[in-house]
């Protein structure tokens, strides 16, 4: 038995130093305006980082041999001014003179952190290549770790400037559902030390960037944060998943969403289960609603939609689905807000009402064609909820605003957005901010924006970056916001005019 396991643990060590032997750090250049590694107490100026994209797709394995083109490189830019959305409003509306905006919200979403344990036997990088899927070949899956630490130090500095009522972490905080995954996603947000290794080959990679395993200390989030968690697929979802662990080491165990769900009550960071119930726990039902601000009429629906573990396509696992049962839920918890006279937020790890073009991923992420309930469907019972005003979202790794207009022209109230936030793993790593303003007549304002992590030259949070951006340009990734991948936006909605003198 030791005999087989020396073989293969030479097996993958060997791949693994193929792998490195075509795989190497990229250099970084960095304007002079790029941050530092500041305290959350300093001034933070955020940037947005544009892509060389003029030049030819080439082959994954040869990111270095094309450094010297621009693969991998990036710079800083000034901040984007957030644009100005009327999609919803009627022909004849105008701006409030004078206006003088009431912030009722403040929140930030952070989403497809892809924790990855990179040592894993199974995971898809040992294929090298993966089909042409960026997700299962990419040098960025071994610095998950540092760019949400980089985030979360974001956060931390917008808090002391304009401080967060709460926090949405939007699903597949996990790369393959796998319990130490999750363990060091949470352990982040909670500022603990991080140790990647399991022991048995501590630095497996080969060259100057060995130590990007070694432990570190995570800055945590400011305790003042409140911070939710919502479901996605790669979070308990795993096709053909074993029972047993993979290794002998019982970390590297597939979750259940029981058992997804058990680990957010393990946590220094508040709330306890991080919006989960022990009813939950009872139920394996994933969703939850909640109230974020006293005296603000604004209510949170977190729902899962991902498929069951039980779905007949399991093997698609990427696609969006609701049972009769959540769709049940969701439309309770929609009667109860309308009535209740508060706006509503749905956050969902996957979204809805999108357009999907990609040949490789549109049969694996769109809605289920066998989903109890459809996407049509659900999307007209959303239009007879005027105060629904947004639905925010991960899934995609993309940072598109999707107007949902009503069907009736004579009620704009009745549309809503889907907003959708990058992951922090692709290009562009980019997590969102949210605030809810009143304006003076009957409208509100979601100001919404792309925030970078904090990144220090030289980092590994930097060359993560540098990988992200050259894997947008080998894998040629389709984003309609070159050069920048982000987008800030301003995006109004009509109230009716009942919801408009509550919020007076």
């Amino acid at each position: 038995m030791g005999n087989k396991r020396s073989k293969k643990s030479n097996r993958l060590e060997k791949q693994l130093k193929e792998i490195q032997q075509q795989i190497s750090p990229v250099a970084v250049p960095v304007s002079e305006c790029q941050m530092n590694f500041f305290s959350e107490k300093e001034t933070y100026t955020f940037f947005l980082d544009p892509v060389l994209a003029t030049m030819p797709q080439v082959e994954d394995a040869k990111i270095l041999r094309h450094a010297k083109d621009g693969y991998g490189g990036w710079i800083a830019e000034s901040n984007q001014e957030p644009e100005m959305r009327l999609d919803l409003m009627s022909a004849d509306n105008q701006y409030p003179a004078q206006n003088q905006a009431k912030q009722l919200l403040h929140f930030f979403a952070i989403t497809d952190i892809h924790i990855t344990d990179a040592e894993l036997p199974a995971h898809g990088i040992y294929s090298k290549h993966g089909g042409g899927i960026v997700s299962v070949y990419s040098e960025m899956l071994h610095y998950t770790t540092h760019v949400l630490d980089g985030a979360i130090h974001s956060v931390n500095a917008i808090h002391h400037q304009n401080p967060f009522n709460f926090g949405l972490s939007m699903g597949d905080n996990t790369n393959n559902a796998i319990f130490n995954e999750l363990r060091w996603s949470i352990d982040i947000f909670d500022g603990k030390e991080i140790n990647l290794d399991f022991g048995i080959n501590p630095n497996p990679r080969i060259g100057p960037r060995r130590d990007f395993y070694d432990d570190f200390m995570a800055v945590g989030l400011n305790r003042q944060i409140p911070w939710y968690q919502i479901i996605g697929n790669h979070d308990h979802i795993w096709p053909d998943k074993p029972k047993e662990a993979l290794t002998d080491d019982p970390s590297r165990r597939f979750l259940s969403r029981t058992e997804w769900m058990q680990e957010f009550f393990n946590t220094e960071t508040t709330p306890i289960g991080h919006g989960f119930k022990a009813e939950n726990l009872k139920t394996g039902f994933a969703c939850y609603s909640f109230e974020p601000q006293e005296g603000v009429p604004i209510k949170v629906i977190v729902l899962d939609n991902t498929q069951r573990d039980d779905d007949p396509n399991v093997k698609g696992y990427a696609h969006g689905s609701l049972d009769q049962e959540r769709f049940d839920w969701l439309m309770g918890e929609l009667e109860t807000g309308q009535r209740e006279g508060k706006l509503m937020i749905i956050a969902a790890h996957i979204p809805i009402a999108v357009e999907y073009q990609e040949p490789l991923t549109k049969p694996f992420m769109s809605w289920s064609t066998i989903s109890p309930v459809s996407e049509q469907e659900l999307i007209k019972m959303l239009h007879a909820y005027p105060n629904l005003i947004l639905w925010v979202s991960g899934h995609r790794h993309r940072n598109t605003i999707t107007p949902v207009i009503s069907p009736d022209t004579n009620q704009p109230e009745r549309g809503f957005w889907v907003v959708e936030t990058a992951s922090l793993r692709d290009f562009p790593q980019n997590f969102r901010t949210f605030e809810i303003l009143k304006n003076r007549d009957e409208t509100i304002s979601i100001v919404t924006k792309n925030i970078n992590p904090t990144i220090k030259e030289g980092s590994f949070a930097s060359i993560s970056r540098s990988y992200a951006v050259a894997a947008q340009q080998i894998f040629n990734g389709r984003t309609e916001l070159l050069p920048s991948g982000s987008y800030n936006g301003e995006l109004r909605v009509k109230l009716t005019k009942t919801m408009a003198e509550t919020i007076g």
